[in-house]
């Protein structure tokens, strides 16, 4: 066993599998919560660079814990032959609504204030913040027993959430109904593309029985996301997806709308 593979043995210590609303969860629900109130409060005049730092920070420590991951899930030690193996895990390539705050935000970060930016963030506010109040809410299903792993699911969601919260909150992104447009055309992009991915992968023959679906979608393997998965099971390929788009809309309005009702409780004297 060489140096990289004992640092990676390292990073897969264990723990007892947390639950939601176990004291792990809250801990990270309780330091989000407070990080977005002092955010909020702590607003300086240069809130440009602010932004540029948050979404810097965000990014870069999301990636660092997803290649982590991707590492550590990726390899395997077998105990009686004292060998490790290396085999990539499909299921779990990174490119999930979920993971996409990460590339948003770096790419954001680098941008000047205009329309490019905008729509960029308007995704963040409106929509990639499905997956992190739904994370937030009711985690069980993303806890596993690898510490690691863990972290980088708190950090992952919880961190996109403050920045999706941040945006809003701090009038970056107003909820304004083209900016909401904007948001999901940007998902409708991204959406797309998992879909091609899904059909390069499935068709590339690399998966040797393994699991390949990205955003869900997937014709070729059940949802896991759920109702989705029986909507899947119940009616024709294209429905199923268009439902799944129809939702995701309606659950970025509802966003827009609650963020367009506090904004307006915000004005009045």
């Amino acid at each position: 066993m060489n140096l990289f593979e004992k640092i990676v043995r390292f990073l897969q210590f264990e723990m007892e599998r947390p639950h939601s609303y176990g004291w792990f969860h809250l801990l990270w629900l309780g330091a989000s919560l407070a990080l977005i109130l002092f955010l909020c409060l702590r607003r300086e005049k240069d809130h440009e660079r602010s932004l540029r730092t948050l979404l810097l920070i965000y990014g870069l420590g999301a990636l660092l814990l997803e290649a982590v991951k991707q590492i550590i899930w990726s390899y395997s030690f077998d105990p009686a032959t004292g060998t490790g193996v290396w085999d990539y895990q499909w299921y779990a390539f990174p490119f999930q609504l979920c993971t996409t705050p990460i590339f948003v935000s770096l790419i954001a970060a680098f941008l000047k204030k205009g329309p490019a930016r905008d729509w960029l963030l308007s995704f963040l506010a409106f929509v990639s913040i499905l997956g992190s109040l739904a994370t937030a809410l009711y985690p069980e299903s993303c806890f596993v027993s690898t510490v690691m792993v863990d972290l980088h699911t708190m950090y992952l969601h919880l961190g996109s959430l403050v920045v999706s919260v941040y945006l809003l909150a701090t009038g970056e992104i107003r909820p304004r109904f083209r900016n909401l447009l904007r948001g999901f055309a940007v998902f409708l992009i991204f959406a797309a593309l998992a879909e091609l991915l899904n059909l390069a992968v499935y068709r590339s023959g690399v998966l040797q029985g393994e699991s390949f679906n990205m955003f869900y979608i997937s014709p070729w393997f059940p949802s896991s996301l759920p109702v989705f998965d029986r909507i899947q099971a119940s009616v024709p390929f294209p429905v199923f997806l268009l439902s799944y788009l129809l939702a995701v809309f309606l659950g970025a309005l509802l966003v827009f709308l609650t963020a367009r009702l506090l904004a307006g409780r915000k004005r009045k004297p």
